[in-house]
């Protein structure tokens, strides 16, 4: 486990630097930048591999200092996962349109919302993988209050939809996985590999093809073709 440490005193506002230049930024300033630099070094070398040395020195203060905020690495997770959760859910986003059986706006709309917002934030996907990979349980919340919903809210409008004839008898569990799996493969190709040519399309024009995709071989009295 990691090591946990009391905070120290937080620095008041207006407090000069050592170097008596320029006043040190007021307590939630600097508390959002050390939050800032740890995605920064979170994401390019993983939880295990930062230490809060490096992301002290990615601000420009003393380890020392740092704690002053945080009680450690543990700490500053926490604080990244807090914020990215207090961001809207998807579903809530998506519940007019699931109400009302409009599955392009369904559909459209959770391809563009992932892609976008991944697109806007790939540092933190990257720290979601690396803590994934590194067995550490910090992105246990994450995953618990965000992704999992989704996939639930997702398989259960497949299931009413089909219980209303409106899609082809499948399972629904299965049948969501397909969809997200076709949006993370984008985002993952293009924010994690940094492979761009192979997916040089747009997100919206992704989004759109991957719905008529799905849509095409799930909506019923459309022909399947096997074999």
């Amino acid at each position: 486990m990691p090591s946990r440490r009391a905070a120290l005193p937080v620095e008041p506002a207006g407090a000069v630097d050592p170097a008596g230049s320029r006043p040190r930024p007021a307590a939630p300033e600097r508390r959002d930048e050390i939050v800032r630099a740890a995605m920064e070094c979170f994401a390019a070398r993983g939880y295990s591999g930062t230490t809060t040395r490096e992301i002290a020195a990615r601000v420009g203060i003393t380890e020392a200092a740092l704690y002053r905020h945080f009680a450690g690495k543990e700490a500053l997770y926490a604080a990244i996962v807090d914020e990215k959760m207090a961001a809207p859910e998807i579903t809530g986003q998506l519940a007019t349109a699931a109400e009302a059986g409009d599955d392009h706006g369904v559909f459209g709309g959770l391809a563009t919302l992932m892609i976008d917002g991944l697109q806007r934030d790939p540092a933190f996907l990257r720290i979601l993988l690396y803590t994934a990979l590194e067995g550490n349980p910090l992105a246990e919340p994450f995953f618990r209050s965000r992704v999992a919903p989704l996939r639930e809210f997702l398989s259960g409008y497949i299931a009413r939809r089909a219980c209303e004839g409106a899609f082809r008898a499948l399972d629904p569990v299965l049948a969501a996985r397909a969809f997200l799996g076709m949006v993370w493969d984008y985002v993952l190709v293009r924010e994690v590999f940094r492979q761009q040519a192979a997916y040089p399309q747009p997100g919206e024009v992704a989004a759109h093809t991957f719905v008529s995709i799905f849509l095409d071989g799930v909506v019923a009295g459309k022909e399947v073709r096997h074999g």
